[in-house]
């Protein structure tokens, strides 16, 4: 009886000697944590299964990293090292065997952040970097086995992240200046670029269209249809037109006044009184770029009296021209008097907010100006002269802004002999251009600028901009958050205001 009990037992504690055995050989499944960074760096956790990335690639599309769980035989990251030369900023992670890992980008590019999975350390903080395109390099730990590295850029520079094995580590390769173009084909004759880069001033980033205008009609475009409409974005204005682009024009005012000798099928838009720059649609269909200086005057009763300006708003003591352009009224008070001209003679008389019927002028006086006019009654002759200078005289239609940019294929900025203020001759901001090429064809740039993804461009920078695409003549047109282009409805820019700036006008593209 005894010796059967101690069989039994024996085989009772054999029995559980194999259970012991073999609970201990079963691993639980692991389970890491799935770190991603937010906007502003800070960093939130949630549990995934480990082993769940893809066989044969990364998050980043980079070679399969190797997966398990941590134990003091797993990887371990024992140095964050440095190697910094004219073209590349490396970083290298050593972890002895490659951990799972993903990669990914934030902040338009300009932060890089890899999430390291399994993966142990005893490093608190990253060393310093030193390099010219940081600024800065954060290290983070998350619970026992997640590390992140996070690399804030200067600017959107182009990254490579890649394992290598015995040992294994992690190495981030960061391209420090390049260029980058996408051109894609709209429609024949019609092209858009996007040029992306970057170098020691920072990154830019611009749009450009290449129009060719046997295919394609260019042309300027009130906003509302008239300039008494007020303004508009140059999305609704090339919807209203039907185009298949457009750009922001010349300069205006807060009331949608045009600022810059202007002609639109032949009427006077708007005018100054300084000599800039203007682009001239001649009769025999070339382009021309010429310095412009308006002067109008009325020849009433054998007496000259000067315009003080077109469509726009009637002074104290001034003589306006209004055309249909303007609008279907003057929209003046009674405080002046107004003379209707048609074919030279006057058609009506009125004290103020006259109609402007088509094919006619009205010519508005307040005040002292009056003067010369006492006495004219319908029927009366009065003449209006009006001219853009002895260049551009002949064009049919003229974009008036400034200042010249390019000429004969050398940058040729002349701001200061156009008399521009200093917010747009001097600095970096986001810019609007025309650019003409060899060949007639045009060329209209927008450069983003005051944010994160492109410092904007001086005047010079963007005649070269113009001249590496092509052009040998080009002029600037209105900037800053007016800038913007539109392509099949689409606004292809990021203008700089955070969203679209209502403006006068805009350079429209129609197809023929």
């Amino acid at each position: 009886m005894k010796r059967f009990i101690c069989v039994v037992m024996a085989a009772l504690m054999l029995f559980l000697h194999i259970d012991v055995l073999e609970a201990a050989s079963v691993r639980p499944s692991v389970v890491s944590q799935n770190v991603k960074t937010s906007a502003s760096g800070k960093a939130t956790a949630g549990k995934v299964t480990a082993g769940k990335t893809p066989a044969g690639k990364t998050k980043a599309g980079t070679p399969a990293p190797v997966t398990g769980a941590v134990s003091s035989a797993g990887p371990r990251l024992s140095a964050v090292r440095y190697g910094d030369s004219t073209e590349r900023l490396r970083i290298v992670l050593d972890t002895g065997s490659v951990p799972e890992y993903t990669v990914t980008k934030e902040n338009n590019g300009t932060r890089l952040v890899v999430t390291m999975n399994n993966l142990a350390t005893s490093i608190q903080s990253a060393p310093d970097c030193g390099s010219n395109v940081i600024r800065d390099v954060i290290l983070g730990t998350y619970g026992s086995d997640t590390v992140q590295l996070i690399v804030d850029m200067k600017a959107a520079l182009d990254t490579k992240v890649y394992a290598l094995q015995n040992p294994g580590r992690i190495v981030i390769d960061i391209q420090k200046e390049y260029e980058k173009e996408t051109v894609t084909s709209v429609a024949p004759g019609l092209s858009y670029t996007k040029y992306v880069r970057v170098d020691s001033r920072g990154m830019l980033t611009s749009y450009l269209l290449e129009v060719d205008r046997n295919r394609f009609d260019v042309g300027l475009a009130l906003a509302g249809g008239s300039i008494s409409s007020g303004r508009a974005s140059v999305k609704s204005i090339a919807g209203a037109r039907g185009a298949v682009a457009a750009v922001n024009g010349g300069y205006f005012g807060l009331d949608g006044m045009l600022i810059g000798n202007t002609r639109i099928d032949g009427q006077t838009a708007g005018t100054t009184y300084y000599r800039r720059t203007s682009l001239g649609f001649m009769p025999d269909g070339k382009l021309k770029l010429a310095p412009s200086e308006y002067y109008g005057e009325v020849n009433v009763k054998g007496k000259k009296v000067f315009l003080s300006g077109v469509n726009c708003e009637r002074g104290e003591n001034t003589t306006i021209l209004y055309n249909s352009l303007f609008g279907s009224y003057t929209k003046t008070n009674e405080f002046g008097t107004e003379y209707v001209i048609r074919d030279g003679r006057v058609t009506a008389v009125s004290q103020g907010n006259s109609f402007i019927p088509s094919g006619s002028q009205v010519i508005s006086v307040h005040g002292t100006a009056q003067e010369a006019f006492a006495g004219v009654k319908v029927g009366d002759k009065v003449a209006v002269g009006e001219s853009f200078g002895s260049e551009l005289d002949g064009a049919k239609n003229i974009i008036g802004a400034g200042p010249e940019l390019l000429r004969g294929g050398m940058v040729n900025v002349t701001a200061e002999a156009e008399q521009f203020p200093n917010d747009i001759a001097r600095g970096r901001a986001p810019r609007t251009a025309v650019g003409i090429k060899a060949d007639g064809k045009m060329l209209l740039l927008v450069v983003d600028g005051r944010q994160s993804h492109s410092i904007g461009a001086t005047l010079v920078e963007t005649a070269q901009l113009l001249k590496r695409f092509g052009a040998v003549n080009g002029f600037n047109l209105d900037g800053g958050g007016s800038s913007e282009l539109v392509l099949q409805g689409q606004i292809m820019n990021s203008p700089s205001d955070g969203r679209e700036r209502a403006v006068g006008s805009a350079v429209v593209v129609v197809r023929k």
